[in-house]
C-alpha cells in the first residue's frame, strides 16, 4: 500500500464501537491508523491480496507529539483510554514517562468488531503506580508528616503542663 493512502474498513466506520467515540478520539485513532505499515502476503493465484501490519505491536505515540497535534496531555490520555476500553489498540509496552527512550508501544486491535456483546474481551490502560510524580508524592509527604508535631502549625508549644 502507498505511504499516501490509509485504508478503512467501512465495518470499522460503521461499528456502534467507532460511532460512540468523541472527535479527539477519532483523531487519535485515525493518527494510530496512519502510523502502520504493511507488507503484501503472498496468495495463490486468483486469490485477492492480502496485508498484513508489520508494526503492530511497535506503534508509538507519544504525548509530545499529541501536544504538537493541539492535543493536551489530559485529552489525549483519555483517548488512548477509551480506544483501549473500545477495542481499536492495545498497549503493547507501558513505557515509563519519564526515562528517555522508554516509549508507550502499540498495536492496532480487532477487539471492536466484539465490542458490546458478550464475547468482547476488556482491556484498560495500566494506572501510572510511580511514586515520584503528581499527587502520589503529595499524599504521601503528607501522611508522612501527619504526626510529626513540628510540622504541624496547629499544635502551640508551652510550658505549661
Amino acid at each position: 500500500m502507498a505511504q499516501e493512502t490509509i485504508s478503512i474498513e467501512r465495518a470499522l466506520l460503521k461499528s456502534e464501537a467507532f460511532r460512540t467515540l468523541n472527535g479527539t478520539e477519532k483523531t487519535v485513532l485515525l493518527d494510530f491508523l496512519m502510523k502502520r505499515t504493511f507488507q503484501k502476503i503472498n496468495t495463490k493465484p486468483g486469490r485477492k491480496a492480502e496485508w498484513i501490519i508489520t508494526n503492530n505491536g511497535k506503534i508509538e505515540y507519544c504525548y509530545s507529539e499529541a501536544e504538537k497535534k493541539g492535543i493536551p496531555r489530559a485529552t489525549f490520555m483519555r483517548a488512548i483510554d477509551t480506544l483501549v476500553s473500545n477495542g481499536f489498540i492495545d498497549i503493547a509496552h507501558s513505557g515509563n514517562g519519564g526515562v528517555k527512550g522508554d516509549k508507550s508501544l502499540y498495536s492496532i486491535s480487532d477487539r471492536w468488531r466484539k465490542w458490546g456483546t458478550d464475547d468482547f474481551i476488556e482491556a484498560s490502560r495500566q494506572k501510572d503506580g510511580r511514586l515520584g510524580r503528581g499527587f502520589a508524592v503529595f499524599w504521601r509527604n503528607k501522611k508522612s508528616n501527619s504526626g510529626n508535631k513540628k510540622d504541624n502549625p496547629s499544635v502551640i508549644n508551652s510550658d505549661n503542663p
